[in-house]
């Protein structure tokens, strides 16, 4: 009798759920279209070499030590940097102008005596670029009726600033900007340095250097700027 019971138990629940499995409404699939693969070769990609008018995307290299050593303030400050200071100007003194050159100066052209020295003085103005002496002189020993005669006569030449010839003239012991050996003639081209905001006198000196015998010197000396 259980035995009938159990079986009619498992009859009635398989046909419960065949029912229900029946009944359950069916999703139709949906098919998708696949496009089959490409039977075309793949496009070659063009690699343009980098030029002057196109050099292509620049890489920005950080360093790990710049970025480990960089501190806070400098993250806060580098969009609010100001431009730096443009140097300060240089004072009119400090340069040499060329625009404004002076004409030679022709201060010394004749002939002359002497005993112990003579002098010549002349200026090089200021701001003056490159002024540069230039001349020759030819001396003799003066005859007796006072010409020139055709003894040669050594002589010294020496020039001067004021400061030098300061000393050379009060018997101090004294310096020459330039300074020749004993000739009796000479060539001379001689550059000078720039003067700046002032003006610069110098002494051209010529010395007898043969004791207190009178000598007759020709002279031509020019100061030149160029």
């Amino acid at each position: 009798m259980r035995l009938m019971y159990a079986f009619f138990i498992v009859s009635l629940v398989s046909i419960i759920s065949a029912d229900i499995f029946l009944s359950t409404p069916r999703v139709p699939a949906i098919l998708q279209h696949v496009a089959p693969p490409s039977t075309e070769p793949p496009k070659a990609v063009e690699i343009k070499a980098a030029t002057p008018e196109d050099p292509g995307p620049i890489a920005t290299v950080v360093s790990p030590i710049m970025t480990l050593t960089k501190t806070p303030a400098d993250t806060q400050n580098a969009g609010t940097q100001e431009p730096a200071a443009a140097p300060a100007g240089m004072a009119a003194a400090d340069h040499v102008d060329a625009t404004a050159m002076p004409v030679p100066n022709h201060f010394l052209h004749k002939r002359f005596s002497m005993t112990d020295s003579s002098e010549f003085a002349f200026t090089v103005p200021p701001h003056a670029v490159n002024p540069t002496l230039r001349g020759s002189f030819r001396a003799f020993t003066k005859g007796s009726s006072g010409s020139a005669s055709s003894k040669p006569a050594a002589i010294d030449l020496m020039l001067m600033n004021e400061e030098e010839f300061d000393d050379f003239v009060h018997g101090r012991s004294y310096d020459a900007s330039y300074e020749a050996d004993s000739s009796p003639n000479l060539t001379v081209q001689y550059a000078m340095p720039h003067t700046l905001g002032r003006a610069c006198v110098y002494h051209l000196v010529f010395r007898n250097s043969h004791g207190s015998r009178t000598s007759i010197v020709d002279a031509d000396f020019t100061v030149s700027f160029q």
